[in-house]
């Protein structure tokens, strides 16, 4: 009988070790393999050009905003994107986007249009404005200083104003300028568009970035006299009074305005007064009606 409980528990122990073998057999197999890949660096050996910020359409393009990237050589590489030391970055400066491009894209000719090209101009220009050239030169265009990007004020300068004095002397010749444009955008002079050439030269044309009104205006002013150009600073004077929330707020500059010849020099004189009432103001007062003569 002993012998007999002695093989039961003999046989027990070893199907036991046969299951927990098994069972530890089975669960290695199910565990997955890792296996170690090592991946070769890609290998740069072109630089292209990209842009360094984001560039919305009709954006000017100046140097800062493109950058050379390492590139993983391809097929055809050369003929689809900028290669360093085949093309230059100097190609797209003074270009503008046709098409908005990402920060990190690469740059192709498709996305910007060079000067002289169809289109150029009207990419330049901000929705809703318009381009007119003016007539300028090494005096009136501030002997060449001014550049694509500047802000300018337009003087027109008539040579003769014809004034009535008085009923017996008839009239007087004046002379008189004024503003009749303010912070006008200059967008081009002669046909240059590239704000990165800042060596000053004598231009014939100016191309301003103004308002359909704007347009009007200085079509009419180059038929009445000459037309001069008054550069405007790039800094902009602070109201410490008006500004709040650390949110500046610039002081209005002198918009337009007249100046006679009187005003320039001390030795013209202005038209004299004679004393006679010219001009009548009707002045109602609770409904009772006066008149008030000026002169």
């Amino acid at each position: 009988m002993a012998r007999k409980i002695l093989l039961i528990v003999f046989a027990l122990l070893i199907t036991g070790s046969t299951i927990f073998f098994v069972r530890s057999w089975v669960g290695q197999q199910k565990q997955p393999v890792v296996e170690t890949v090592e991946t070769a660096p890609v290998k740069a050996d072109y630089q292209i050009l990209v842009v360094s910020t984001d560039l919305p359409a009709g954006t000017l393009v100046q140097e800062k905003h493109l950058k050379w990237q390492p590139w993983p050589e391809s097929d055809d590489i050369e003929e689809i994107y900028v290669v360093e030391e085949v093309r230059t970055l100097e190609e797209f400066v003074g270009t503008v986007v046709r098409q908005g491009i990402g920060n990190g894209e690469p740059v192709t000719d498709s996305r910007f249009i060079k000067p002289g090209e169809q289109g150029f101009l009207a990419a330049v220009l901000n929705p809703g404005k318009r381009a007119i050239s003016i007539p300028i030169n090494a005096t009136s265009g501030i002997a060449g200083f001014v550049f694509p990007g500047d802000r300018v004020d337009v003087i027109l300068t008539h040579g003769r104003v014809t004034e009535s004095e008085s009923e017996e002397d008839g009239t007087a010749t004046r002379r008189a300028s004024e503003t009749i444009l303010t912070n006008a955008r200059v967008i081009a002079m002669d046909q240059s568009t590239n704000d990165q050439e800042q060596q000053a030269s004598v231009r014939g044309l100016a191309t301003l970035e103004v308002t359909p009104k704007q347009v009007e205006i200085l079509t009419v002013a180059k038929e009445m006299g000459r037309l001069s150009l008054s550069l405007r600073s790039l800094a902009q004077v602070t109201d410490e009074r008006k500004s709040k929330d650390g949110k500046p707020v610039f002081k209005r500059e002198r918009g337009r305005g007249h100046t006679w010849d009187s005003e320039a020099s001390s030795i013209v004189t202005g038209p004299r007064r004679t004393g006679i009432p010219t001009t009548v103001i009707n002045v109602v007062r609770a409904g009772d009606a006066k008149q008030k003569l000026f002169d």
